[in-house]
Order: structure tokens, then sequence, then C-alpha cells
């Protein structure tokens, strides 16, 4: 037997039960029906039918037209609402409380849905049975009002509490997915700088330095994030260049030394097919090019040069500067700023230079 079939023969028993069992005085826990008198309150009990409903059971299905209203004499009920994805509880009622009164005056769709939750004895009242009543007491009806306004009031403050709290569950996931990103892009450049033992930890400390300086610069907090993957990744397409070439002691023929210079265009190549990693290709693909327009891969000059391409190319140098290499130790800081001053205005934008000696003390602790 299908469950429409079952819910007929349910209600077709419920209708034999017609006004008997109902005690009138539960309407005076309705607050637009505890005006009525105790002959009126008697007369809508002769209306009312009493309905059982058991755990999980379906009493309103959103969207169907509905022309009963329902007073909980025992158990309790959800309120749901449909989304894209489902549904979400906007409300739960208990004894005494009521629900389905849009019903009563107008014949409109269900707006939600509402489910037993626990076994549920509870009170129907057809519009019909109501407005019988009504026709007796007018003040009923706006009563009826009255409460229908405060409860959609309630409804929609639900809506916006529910609508709240997916949007932070959203962020939250959204950040600890980030996070995760992060942490695997850390792992990669960690990796990266691995295969080039000369380089070991240069990564992540360019990073954090780049980091500084685009805090100077202002920024944004989205901006300084893209800086931050960029500058993780900026030598991964040296994943390109041949161990002959990455690990030679020498100087490199032109010929080596212009298959290590594709390893820029190598690595935007590589990140055009990550979708969150595309905005940080300028700072792999231009990190090489100089505010004179003396740099690769296209010999970009000035503000034709991204910005954050610009940022990265000091972080990098002063790393290299202060780092120690097989061939020879690193220098102080001080040396290092002081080269880069030097070359303001030649391979590095000026107005990053500024950003840079502002910076600078944080800069030094980086380790």
């Amino acid at each position: 037997m299908d469950q429409d079939n079952s819910r007929k023969e349910a209600e077709t028993h419920s209708r034999e039960f017609q006004g008997k069992d109902i005690a009138p005085e539960i309407f005076r826990h309705v607050p637009f029906l505890a005006p009525l008198n105790e002959e009126q309150r008697g007369a809508l009990a002769q209306q009312a039918r009493l309905r059982h409903y058991a755990p999980g059971e379906l009493i309103l299905e959103e969207g169907a037209l509905g022309h009963d209203f329902y007073i909980i004499e025992s158990g309790s009920v959800v309120v749901l609402k449909r989304i894209e994805d489902g549904e979400i509880e906007i409300g739960y009622h208990g004894p005494g409380a009521f629900f389905g009164e849009m019903a009563l005056i107008q014949d409109a769709p269900r707006s939600a849905s509402v489910r037993a939750e626990t076994a549920v004895r509870a009170i129907e009242i057809s519009r019909e049975g109501f407005e019988s009543v009504v026709m007796q007491h007018p003040a009923v009806m706006l009563a009826v009002m009255r409460e229908l306004s405060r409860r959609l009031r309630q409804t929609d403050q639900n809506m916006i509490e529910y609508l709240v709290r997916k949007n932070e569950e959203l962020q939250r996931a959204q950040e600890e997915i980030k996070q995760s990103y992060d942490v695997t892009l850390m792992a990669l450049s960690s990796a990266l700088d691995l295969r080039d033992t000369a380089t070991e930890g240069h990564s992540i400390r360019v990073a954090k330095i780049a980091l500084e300086i685009g805090k100077e610069m202002r920024l944004s907090d989205e901006e300084l994030q893209v800086l931050w993957r960029g500058a993780l990744l900026h030598d991964i397409g040296k994943i390109g260049v041949p161990d002959r070439i990455l690990h030679k002691p020498g100087m490199l023929t032109p010929e080596e030394w212009e298959i290590m210079r594709q390893h820029t265009i190598w690595g935007a190549e590589i990140l055009k097919h990550i979708p969150f990693l595309a905005p940080a290709i300028p700072v792999v693909k231009y990190h090489h090019e100089n505010w004179d327009g003396t740099g690769y891969p296209e010999g970009l000059k000035g503000e034709e040069i991204p910005l954050m391409a610009r940022i990265f190319m000091v972080a990098d140098t002063y790393d290299a500067i202060t780092s120690d290499r097989p061939y020879q130790k690193g220098r102080s800081p001080e040396e290092a700023l002081r080269i880069i001053r030097e070359q303001a205005g030649k391979r590095f934008d000026p107005k990053v230079v500024r950003a840079f000696e502002r910076a600078f003390e944080r800069i030094k602790m980086i380790r």
C-alpha cells in the first residue's frame, strides 16, 4: 500500500473521532483563540479532528495547498524549509504550540514542511470550522493577523541566522582548504629546493621576505596570499632544466644559459592549468625582469613588470646575497641593503626598494 493511501486511511480513521476526546481548554494556549468564550471553544472543538502521527511522518508539505490548522496536544514537530541542496530546520514546536495558521485566511501553498519528530497527537481545525466561529467572534481574525505577522518575522530571522551560520561554515571550510593548499605548496617548494642543494630553504625564506615588503606597500590580504604562493613556486619551472645544467659547477655556455632562462616560461605553463595558482603566474614568469628592461623572458621595463614580480625580485636578491653558497659565504644584511639601494632604478623599482628599507629590521630576523 503506498504512502498516499495510508495517509488517506489514517485521515478517514481520524474523522470518525471528530469532536471526541478534544478538550476545549487547549484553545487557551493559542494566543488568537484565547479570547473565545467557553461556548465558542466548545463549538470549535466539535469541528476539530484528532490526528495521530508517527515519528518521522510528514504532516504538512511545503508547496501543497493547505486548508487546515494544527495544535499539538502531545509530542513535537520540526519545521523544514527547502533549499537547493536539501532542507533546513527553521523551527521546533512542542505541546501547546500550533502551526499551519496561514491556511485559516488564504488558500495558498504551504510555506514550509512540518514533520513529526516524536509520536504526535494533534488537533486539526479546518478553515470552514474556524470561519464558522469567526462569524460569531470577528475580533479573532485581527488576533490571527497579528500572530501571523509575528511568526513571519520569526521565520525571516531564523532564515537570516541560518544563512549567517552557513556563511561562517563556508568561510571556515575555505580557510581550511587554503591552509591545506599552502601546506602542500610549502612541501613542494621544499622539494624543489632540495633538488638544488645550494638553495635549500630559499623559497620559504624569500616568500617571507616578499610578504614583509608587500605589507609595507599596503597590498591587500588577497594580494599577499598570491605573492606568497608565487614566491614559494617561483622556480617551479626548473623541473624542466636538466641536472647537468642545474648542477653544473662552472659557468654555463650560451646554449645552456638559454635553456636555464626558459624556466620562467615553463613555470608559468605549469601554473596556468591550476586555477587557484593562476594569479601567481606573474611572479613565476617575470621575476627575472629588470626595472631598466635588461631582464628576461620579455625584456619588460618599469611598471610594465607586474608589481608582485618587482617585489619578489628585491626579496630574491636579498636572500641570494645573504645566503651561504658552496662557492661563497653569504654577506651581511647591511651589505645586501647597500647593494640593493645601489640598484634602485636599474634592476629594481625604487618604490619597492623604499618599502624594503622600511621593512629591513623585520627582514633581518628571517632565517
